[in-house]
Order: C-alpha cells, then structure tokens, then sequence
C-alpha cells in the first residue's frame, strides 16, 4: 500500500516551535509534491468572555488578532517555495484543526509537543491528545528539540531509520502500511518491534518461549517478499512496559521517526488513547506519526 499524500496541514501558533513545524512540513511536501495548509486557530474571543463582564470591544479585539496572524503568515510563507494555502480561523484549536482538516481533505496535520507561550495551549492532554481522537487522518507530532535529518536550509528531509510498532491490531496494520510506504519513499531502513509484558507471563515460562516464537512469525510475515528486495527489515521483541522500551530502543538503533496506530473506536478505546501511542507522545525525543483506522 503506497502512500502519497497529497494535502499536508500544519498547525501553527507562532511559538518558539513554529520554525521546527515548517521545517517538517515543507519538506514533506517537497518529497511528495504535496500542497501546504498553513493554519492557525485564534481563540473565539466571544467564548471566552462570554461569562466576564468586559469593555472590550471583542469584533474590533478579533480582527486585530486576525490581522497579526496574517502579518506573520506572509513573513513566513513567503520563501518557501512550495504551493500553500494560508487558513486563519476563529474556534477551539482542536475541535477547528479538525474540522479543516476534514473540510480540505488534508491527508497529513503537524503539530508538536509541547513548548512555550503561546504554545502551552497546544499541551497535551488538550489540543494534540484531543486531535489524536478526532482526526480522520495521520497526525505527525513533533518533538521540540531540533532534528539532525532535517536540513536547516533548502528544507530537505533524510528519514534513514524508521520504527513501526506492531501488536498486530487492524489500527497497527495500517500503521505498518504508512512505515512501509515512508521506507520506500525515503529509501530508510524499516525496524518492527512488539513489547511483550513479561509480568503477564511470569509463570508461564514454556508459554513464553512458544508465544516469541510466534510473533516473531508474525513479525516477519508482516512484510512482502517484494519489499525486502529494496529494504532492510529489522525485527525485535522486546519485553517490558511497550513505552519505556519502543523509547529505548529508538535510541540505541538511532530512529528517526516512530510510527503507531491509534485505537478508538469505542469510548473506553478513546478514553485509553492513551495507552502507548499517548505515552510515547507525550515522552518521545523521536517524531511520531500516529495512525488511526477512520
């Protein structure tokens, strides 16, 4: 399953961050010839007050902060040299992002981490954990330290290692189509790795030596004969609590990018979206591109 996105959104709100955001997306759309959603969601200053009694004139309030953003958007846009759009919106950043991603058919939102002023919004827990839930495509979230893979100047991007993790899920699968086609695209070396709890299985040593035998099957058979003549496949069960390991073990093989699926369908699912996926945003030194099944 090759991937080619062809719309790419990037959520901005001017932070320390901006640059590390762009940087990714400009280079993304380089690769694949994509268009560039530059968006920024003003708050709705009407909610906001709505219970505060105020002199304000919030109309003439919202259209200065309309006009800033623009103000900034051309400075930014303006060498980038690539097809984009700029979108400046009122609303809920989460709720907002979303439904412009839906509305432009955007196949790719950016964001990041976390960072400082006006980026505390984008905290997750709140913007980023809520979009994880509700969009209809991948979201790529970025870490706030800079990457070496990405070239300071003339935005180019060398993905050489990627991690996929696998439990073998639908959500997971898709996750394994969106690593693949990255692999292939950027011609990177493709790590697989399932986490095995061994407090699960602590009593059951004979168990426990059958069932790695098994995924490691599984692991193996995730990838197309075809795919190893222009890849190199990495397999690795590792055992212990899958955040602190996945993490781990992108740091001693030098990952550039990890790459999970989402489960949430149903509400417990959503209210656990949080499980690995979350976890490892929420701790990662690496870039994550979260997959959801729609």
């Amino acid at each position: 399953m090759r991937i080619h996105p062809r719309k790419i959104m990037s959520a901005i709100d001017f932070s320390n961050f901006t640059d590390t955001i762009i940087s990714y997306s400009v280079a993304l759309c380089k690769k694949y010839d994509a268009k560039l959603f530059l968006v920024h969601v003003t708050n709705d200053l009407n909610t906001l007050l709505k219970h505060n009694e105020t002199a304000l004139d919030v109309e003439v309030l919202q259209k200065s902060n309309i006009r800033y953003a623009q103000e900034l958007f051309a400075d930014l846009a303006k060498d980038l040299a690539i097809e984009n759009e700029i979108i400046i919106s009122p609303g809920t950043p989460a709720d907002e992002i979303s439904r412009l991603a839906s509305e432009q058919k955007a196949d790719m939102v950016i964001t990041a981490t976390h960072g400082k002023s006006g980026f505390k919004r984008f905290l997750l827990g709140s913007v980023t954990e809520k979009l994880m839930k509700t969009l209809h495509c991948p979201l790529l979230v970025l870490p706030t330290q800079e990457q070496e893979f990405i070239s300071p100047t003339g935005f180019e991007m060398k993905l050489k290692n990627i991690l996929i993790g696998c439990d073998f899920s639908p959500d997971s699968k898709l996750a394994f189509d969106y690593g693949l086609s990255l692999a292939q695209e950027f011609q990177a070396e493709l790590y697989l790795s399932h986490v095995i709890k061994p407090s699960r299985y602590k009593d059951q040593r004979e168990e426990i030596s059958e069932l790695r035998g098994r995924l490691e099957k599984q692991l193996n058979d995730m990838v197309p004969e075809t795919c190893r003549e222009w890849c190199t496949i990495n397999t690795a069960l590792l055992d212990g609590e899958p955040c602190m390991e996945l993490m781990n073990y992108a740091k001693t093989q030098g990952i550039d990018m990890i790459v999970l699926g989402i489960r949430g369908h149903t509400l417990w699912e959503k209210l656990l979206v949080g499980s690995t996926t979350d976890r490892l945003i929420r701790h990662s030194l690496f870039p994550v591109l979260a997959v959801r099944q729609i």
